[in-house]
Parts: C-alpha cells; sequence; structure tokens
C-alpha cells in the first residue's frame, strides 16, 4: 500500500506544474545572452558594482545579500500587471503560501466588502499586514467573527512598488499576528512624471463587467530640489452576478452528483406534525414544481414538496465599486535627514445578495430579555383560510418576492508623518534612525433589506391573509413582510514607532556585528455596533455581531547579527510586548546563515512568539452562527441514516483567555548560479498552543448540557451557547518552492518563474485526539473554517522582443477529501491557464489585453457548501465562479 502522503507526491508529479519545475531546471541548462534594456542584442561587459544596501521586511538591519536569514518573496508591480489580476486581493491570494482559509470580497463571512490574506492556512488573524512597513487599522468588522484583517484592496493598485512576504514567523520583529507571516505592501515614491491608464473587461459569460481608472503622478527631485511628492489615485466599478448567470449552477439541481441535492427553495406541509412525510401545496407558488424529497436541500426528510428557484437571489461575485487614492511627500531636511508626510483613503461600496429567507420548524429570532432565541412559530391554526387541513399544521415556506441584499460602504483613510536621517556618534559609530507617528481607521455601515418582520409572519400563520398557494390572489398579503436594518462598526489604530540600527557596531575578523533597535506603542479599538431591529427581536433572520474593546500596547525590541565566519553568521532578536487587556509577553528568535558558495545560501531558525486575542475573543462581544452536527436526541433522529444539520450557535468574547503561544521552525536555502536565476526551498513547521477556537459542536451536542444545548419545545435544538476557550494545541508544517530563469535569445527573451506549496500536516490537538485536516475538508467545522488541499502552486512563462510583451500564467488547486459527508469522497483538483500581452510601440502608449480562465473551467464540484450561505456546489474561499474574463486598457505617460 502506498502511503497517503507519497501517493500525493506521485500525484503531483503528473501535473504539469511539476513538469513546470523541470523545465525550469531544464532552462538553466542553456547559455545566457545578457541584453541591455529595450534591445534584442548581447551587451557589452561591465565593471563591477558596489553593492547597495537594501532595507528588507523582516530585519531591522539592511544588507547587500540577496538572501538573509529566511526566505522574502518579491512581486513587483510588474509581475502583478503580467499576472492579470484585476486586484492585489486576487493576486495575493492566488499565491501559493495562501494556502487556505482566506476570504475574498467574493464570499460574505461577516465583512461584507473586504479580503484579506492567510499565510500558511492558519487564517487571516495569523497574517501581519503592513503598507510601507507601518501597521494599518483592520477592516472595521472581522472576519468569521474574530478574524481582524487590512482590505487589501483598498490601496490603489498603480501605486504598489512591490509586495514582500516574510515566509515564517517575525513576532519578534512585529509582534503578536505576525505568526503565518508578513506581507509588507511597498507603494511608489519619488515617482516623477504622469501617466493616466484605463481599462474595460467583462467575463465571456456576462455579469462581470469592469471598468477602471488611475492616475500615477510626482514632481520635484530629491536631490536637487530637496522634495518629492508621489499621488496615485484609481476608480474600479465590477458588476456582480448570481446563481443565475452561470450555466453550471442556474439549474441549482445537483442530485445527479455525488452527495448532491436539489438547492431550490422549498415550501411545504407537515400534516401530522414535525418529522411526518411532507406534502406539496395545492399549487406551487412562484413558478415552483412539485418534487420528491429525497434530494431537496431544504425540503423534508420524505413526501412531496414544492421546489422554486432562487438561482438570481444568491450572488456569485458582488457588485463593488472602490475609489481610492495615495499621497506621499519627501522632503530633504539636510544632508542627513528627511521627513515625510503621507494621506491614504479609500471609499469601497459593496452589494450583495444572501439569498431568499424562509420559516420553517427551525425559525428563530433574537431574545432580547434572556439574551437567547425564540422560536418564531411556523404552525399554520386551523382557522387560517388558506390551510387546508382541519387542524395547525407546521408549514415550511420560501418567500421569493424580495432577497435578502446588504449594502456595505467602507471609508478608510490613514495620515501618517514621520523623519528618519543618520546619526554620527564619535563613540558607537553612524547610526541610521527613524521615528514615525500614524492614525487610520475603517468606518464600514451596513444597510440590510429583504429581512422578515416577526410580527407579520406570525399575523400571516395565524390570522391569513396570504394564500400560500397562490399569493398573487392575495396582493396585500405582503404588505409588511419584508423589513430593514442597519448597523456601523468602526475600528481605529493609533502608532508611534521608532528604531536605529548601525550595521558597524564593532568589527571581527569574519565581518561587523549588526544592531537594530526598536520601540512602538499602539492604542487599538474596535466598535461594531448591533443590528437594532435583529438585537430587539423584531426581524428574521438575525445577524449579531458586536464588539466595544480596546486596548493600549507598548514593545520594545533589537536584533543583532554576529559573523561567526566569513560564511556562518548569527542572528539574535527579540520583542518585549506589554499589553493592558491581558500582560506582557517576551518573543525570541535565534536564525543561522551559511553561504559556503557565492550561489548558495543555506539559512535556519527557531522562534518562540505569541498571538494577542483579537477584541472580538476578549472584549464585550456577541456574534451568532451556523455550525454543523448531527442531533442524536432530535426528534426526527434516524440511526439507520443520521444526517447532519446546521444550527444557530451564539458566541460572546471571554475577557480571561490567554494569549496564545506559539512556536515556529524554518530551514531552508537558496540557489542563485547567476542573476537570471534562482531556486529556493523552505521547511516550515508552526506550533500554536492554547490556541482559541470554540468547543466542538458534535460534543457540545453529544453532551447535551441543557445550558449549552437549548432546544424548542418539539425537542429539536434552537441554539447552542459556545464561548471562546482557550482549548487546544494546532501545528501545521510542510514546504514551499520559488524558483525563476530567465533566458536570452535571438528571438527574444524568455522568463520561468513559480512558486508551489505542500501542506504536509494541520493538525488540531484537543481533549488527547490528534485530527489532521491537510487533504481534507475537516477543518469547516473549525475556527480555521474551510477545505485545506494540500498542494497549490503558480506558473508563468513569460516573453519579451522588442515592444512585444507577453505572460502565460498557469494555476493548480490540489484535490481533497470528503470528511464531512456521510461516505468517503473527493473534491477533484482544478487548474486554469491566464494570458496577459502588452505593446509599448506607440510613443508614450503601452496597450495590454488580458484573459483571465483562458478555457473558460468551472471550478470542481464540492456538496458541503450547498448548506452553507452561499450556496454554491464549490468552496468559495478557494475558488470563483467568474469564468473566463477579458479585459483591453491603455496606459498613456504623458512625461
Amino acid at each position: 500500500m502506498i502511503h497517503s502522503e507519497h501517493s500525493s507526491l506521485i500525484k503531483l508529479a503528473r501535473t504539469p506544474l511539476f513538469v513546470a519545475v523541470l523545465i525550469a531546471a531544464a532552462i538553466y541548462t542553456l547559455p545566457v545572452v545578457a541584453q541591455d534594456n529595450n534591445t534584442n542584442q548581447p551587451s557589452s561587459p561591465q565593471q563591477p558594482t558596489q553593492l547597495e544596501k537594501v532595507q528588507v521586511t523582516g530585519s531591522l538591519i539592511p544588507s547587500s545579500d540577496k538572501v538573509g536569514y529566511n526566505q522574502v518573496q518579491t512581486i513587483t508591480g510588474a509581475e502583478i500587471k503580467a499576472s492579470g489580476a484585476t486586484t492585489i486581493d486576487e493576486f495575493l491570494r492566488d499565491t501559493a503560501v495562501d494556502s487556505a482559509n482566506s476570504w475574498g470580497s467574493n464570499f460574505d463571512y461577516g465583512a461584507t466588502g473586504g479580503s484579506g490574506i492567510a499565510l500558511r492556512g492558519l487564517s487571516e488573524k495569523y497574517t501581519l499586514v503592513l503598507v510601507d512597513g507601518q501597521r494599518v487599522a483592520p477592516f472595521a468588522f472581522p472576519s468569521n467573527g474574530t478574524d481582524s484583517f487590512v482590505d487589501l484592496n483598498s490601496i490603489p493598485i498603480n501605486m504598489v512598488e512591490r509586495i514582500e512576504i516574510v515566509k515564517t514567523g517575525a513576532v519578534s520583529e512585529y509582534g503578536s499576528d505576525a505568526i503565518g507571516g508578513v506581507v509588507n505592501i511597498i507603494t511608489k515614491k519619488q515617482y516623477q512624471g504622469l501617466e493616466v491608464s484605463g481599462g474595460l473587461g467583462n467575463a465571456t459569460q456576462g455579469g462581470a463587467a469592469t471598468k477602471r481608472f488611475s492616475v500615477l503622478g510626482g514632481f520635484g527631485d530629491l536631490d536637487r530640489d530637496r522634495y518629492n511628492v508621489t499621488f496615485g489615485a484609481d476608480y474600479f466599478h465590477q458588476n456582480g452576478f448570481t446563481l443565475a448567470d452561470r450555466s453550471n449552477t442556474a439549474g441549482q439541481n445537483y442530485s445527479n452528483r455525488p452527495f448532491g441535492v436539489d438547492g431550490q427553495g422549498a415550501s411545504y406541509w407537515e400534516p401530522g406534525g414535525v418529522g411526518n412525510p411532507g406534502a406539496a401545496l395545492s399549487s406551487c407558488p412562484y413558478g415552483g414544481q412539485t418534487v420528491a424529497a429525497s434530494h431537496l436541500l431544504n425540503g423534508p426528510s420524505s413526501g412531496q414538496a414544492c421546489a422554486a428557484s432562487t438561482a438570481n437571489g444568491y450572488t456569485v461575485l458582488p457588485d463593488q465599486e472602490r475609489s481610492n487614492v495615495k499621497i506621499h511627500a519627501t522632503f530633504k531636511l539636510d544632508d542627513h535627514t528627511q521627513a515625510f508626510a503621507d494621506f491614504w483613503g479609500s471609499r469601497t461600496v459593496t452589494t450583495i445578495r444572501q439569498g431568499y429567507n424562509t420559516i420553517n420548524d427551525g425559525s428563530e429570532a433574537y431574545d432580547p430579555v434572556n439574551g437567547g432565541l425564540n422560536q418564531v412559530s411556523n404552525v399554520v391554526l386551523a382557522s387560517n383560510p388558506y390551510n387546508p387541513y382541519n387542524a395547525n399544521t407546521p408549514l415550511t415556506y420560501a418567500f421569493l418576492q424580495q432577497a435578502q441584499q446588504t449594502r456595505a460602504v467602507s471609508n478608510f483613510f490613514r495620515l501618517s508623518t514621520g523623519l528618519n536621517g543618520v546619526l554620527d556618534t564619535s563613540a558607537l559609530g553612524d547610526w541610521d534612525w527613524s521615528a514615525s507617528v500614524s492614525h487610520s481607521q475603517d468606518r464600514v455601515s451596513n444597510t440590510v433589506t429583504g429581512l422578515l418582520n416577526v410580527a407579520t409572519v406570525q399575523n400571516l400563520i395565524n390570522n391569513g391573509g396570504l394564500d400560500f398557494a397562490d399569493p398573487s390572489a392575495t396582493p396585500s398579503g405582503l404588505d409588511g413582510l419584508y423589513s430593514r436594518d442597519q448597523n456601523q462598526a468602526i475600528s481605529k489604530l493609533d502608532t508611534l514607532d521608532l528604531t536605529a540600527y548601525n550595521d558597524s557596531l564593532y568589527s571581527l575578523p569574519a565581518g561587523n556585528i549588526g544592531l537594530g533597535l526598536g520601540a512602538q506603542f499602539r492604542h487599538e479599538s474596535d466598535l461594531i455596533q448591533e443590528y437594532p431591529n435583529q438585537a430587539d427581536g423584531l426581524l428574521i433572520p438575525f445577524n449579531l455581531q458586536s464588539v466595544d474593546g480596546q486596548r493600549n500596547v507598548a514593545a520594545a525590541y533589537y536584533q543583532l547579527e554576529v559573523p561567526i565566519t566569513s560564511q556562518l553568521s548569527f542572528s539574535q532578536s527579540g520583542r518585549y510586548d506589554h499589553y493592558s487587556d491581558f500582560g506582557r509577553a517576551f518573543s525570541p528568535r535565534f536564525a543561522l546563515r551559511f553561504q559556503p558558495v557565492s550561489w548558495l545560501t543555506a539559512y535556519a531558525s527557531y522562534s518562540r512568539g505569541f498571538r494577542a486575542p483579537t477584541l472580538a475573543e476578549n472584549s464585550q462581544s456577541t456574534t451568532s452562527g451556523i455550525q454543523e452536527a448531527i442531533d442524536p436526541y432530535s426528534p426526527t433522529y434516524n440511526p439507520a441514516n443520521p444526517q447532519s444539520v446546521t444550527y444557530a450557535v451564539l458566541t460572546r468574547g471571554n475577557p480571561d483567555l490567554k494569549p496564545e503561544r506559539t512556536q515556529n521552525y524554518n530551514a531552508g536555502f537558496e540557489l542563485s548560479p547567476d542573476a537570471n536565476t534562482g531556486v529556493g526551498l523552505d521547511w516550515y513547521k508552526i506550533v500554536v498552543n492554547n490556541a482559541i477556537g470554540t468547543g466542538n459542536m458534535q460534543t457540545l451536542v453529544d453532551a447535551n448540557n441543557p445550558s449549552m444545548v437549548i432546544r424548542n419545545a418539539n425537542g429539536t435544538i434552537a441554539y447552542v451557547n459556545i464561548d471562546y476557550e482557550n482549548l487546544n494545541r494546532v501545528s501545521t508544517d510542510g514546504f514551499e518552492l520559488t524558483f525563476n530563469r530567465s533566458q536570452a535569445t535571438s528571438i527574444g527573451t524568455f522568463s520561468l518563474s513559480g512558486d508551489a506549496a505542500y501542506v504536509w500536516h494541520f493538525t488540531q490537538k484537543s481533549g488527547g485526539e490528534s485530527v489532521d485536516f491537510a487533504g481534507n475538508d475537516g477543518a469547516l467545522n473549525t475556527p480555521y473554517g474551510a477545505s485545506f488541499p494540500r498542494w497549490k502552486g503558480n506558473l508563468a512563462l513569460g516573453w519579451g522582443y522588442g515592444d512585444i510583451h507577453s505572460t502565460l500564467s498557469y494555476q493548480y488547486i490540489g484535490p481533497y477529501r470528503l470528511v464531512l459527508e456521510s461516505a468517503p469522497g473527493h473534491v477533484s483538483s482544478y487548474s486554469q491557464f491566464n494570458l496577459n500581452v502588452s505593446y509599448t510601440g506607440f510613443k508614450r502608449w503601452t496597450l495590454y489585453a488580458t484573459v483571465k480562465n483562458l478555457l473558460d473551467r468551472a471550478p470542481p464540484f464540492d456538496p458541503i457548501w450547498l448548506a452553507y450561505p452561499t450556496a454554491t456546489p464549490y468552496d468559495p474561499s478557494l475558488y470563483n465562479d467568474e469564468g473566463r474574463y477579458v479585459e483591453v486598457g491603455a496606459t498613456y505617460r504623458f512625461f
């Protein structure tokens, strides 16, 4: 028998991604022809130049070495453009290091319109996103109830100079939430000139019409004029589309697929009471048809029901309009000192449809008196003129006149200013220093329509007024049924940062000792207001999410670099943090760097760190959600065919939470035989102790503690109380590969680059039992929240000749097993090709054309998500269903 891990390796060897690595190795064996810019002729030999030291994310001390004590993946703005990605988050979420559990703006998981990134599958709260090396206020609503994240799309894409991804924990420098790694988005500065760009695009299946416009400019020479002002702005609008706009989802009937069901809206009577066979209405409303209940997702366990399409009520890609602006000014005060001022603002309007609302056996409204839930009766009284039975009879009914819709408006801004310079001391040498202060905040307002008024629903159930079988016969029957609600959230962050370094503090025979020092002071606050009408129990369904928390953070940190020999050096860094809400923590890191020859660098590191609880986890907070479980105490439980059902949960913050304690292990090497070639391989392991989460839903239901599992009068579960706790241990490890090679020939310059990641383990240990989620969807009911394919990778083949430049890219996501279904199954791997072509042959013009998903491939089928809010037949954290997308555009440079 082949071990599953070895089997995964064998499967990858059959994929184009593996073949691409072999191609990269083959390209390396070809001779390189050096080129001058904008020509295909060999260049003349050049004299060696002094390498300039560069500040790299993850280190306090700049270095002229290409590779430091860990791998830093650098992505240029040109590479983002060449990929064909329409947004920053689209590009970053496609990188191999973003292996799972990050949520884009295509998925509404409590943070409508925001988009984050999760390095190494540890969810977004474990990844630190910086902009120009500074922390930023997170999106006002956390994703998944707890995951604070920076909205990637709030940055003007034309202002991005490069993105640096630190592929190891960096808590010793940056503090809490830099456990999975750090993403530093570095924007353009000291730009001179003016250019405007525009583009139009759409999916070939329609529904994703896109228009964009941007301007980038700058004036002033820092050396001559002693100042520079660089500014950029962009506008982006993309229409949204629903399940009804795609051929693979419009019908909503997946019952011919393994574990598939009919996802249409269900309406039916339950003569005899809950658990009895269903009966279709005398005529099916809203154009529905009578179907057998056996494959209907929300239908009865047996009998018949009415099924009507709800496809146009579920958003696949939201309608989103964004306006971003960023201005950066640099001033040269003297030969040793500079000052800067920076303003960055963003406004995003997102509209998303979340389905049609239904009354059924589990309809609930919030109980503001007891802090629990109240069941909203769906039992139609015998006296109701539209009840065809002579008894009180339960009715499940889908109201399909108006879909529930959320319009989210996010307004973000950051102001920052600072000084940097060089301090010459006679005793301790030259110290480069910097000081900066910043204030950033994000305010999000949500308006929800299409909610059901509880009083109106109860009136229709008890007294009539609506002909359920023929709503057109009672045109005023729905008056007052649909309601709206609004809430608002605001997150704020104030920072003071001080750093200094000396890369030549003391000379040893093997080289110079370097020392970096830093201090940081932060004030964080997060306020999320409840939806008032839902919190008062007036509407169904309800969504509770409230947070009221703030804290102060003070930190001091250092980094020491010591050369041991000319080939081996040692780095030790540490950070002390004090949080006003939970206490203090010290985070050390130890690292070695070995360079036996100029073209090979190896490195290894070990660090300890922590993650402070988010304000949603340890402050006064309440969050509602849903989780699945099998209820063995339900009156409808069938031991011969146990069915997993989605239940409401209420989760509250816990002020007694302790910080998570983490360990990071990292080892790797990079081969750089020449300036045109690089191959890097990393092994990583991350351990999180005292991981914050909620108790296992199935364990709680099995225990059936009446204070935790609250039941309705008929014995079914009303809701489950779950509080945040320090529960368990999570560990993950794997391998990451990056490579690049360029080759100049007589017919142009070819390049091949890519990245790949293999998740070996993603293990959660609780109650003495360990479960590995790598390669399956078992994490869906955990705080990490989604499917976890082992393999992910990208490949880009570039070609440039004269004024023509093209990039053909390939994206691969591996398969994964279904472990939450009643029988074994799997989800197939997925891949797609993208093409980007640009032409610069016209003076001052750059023309481009992009085709994403050339072969118009649909995501692989995953039945588990049919029961979740998206109603999609695939995991929306991994894929979207945009299909083939085509965009054309141009850039004009004035000077």
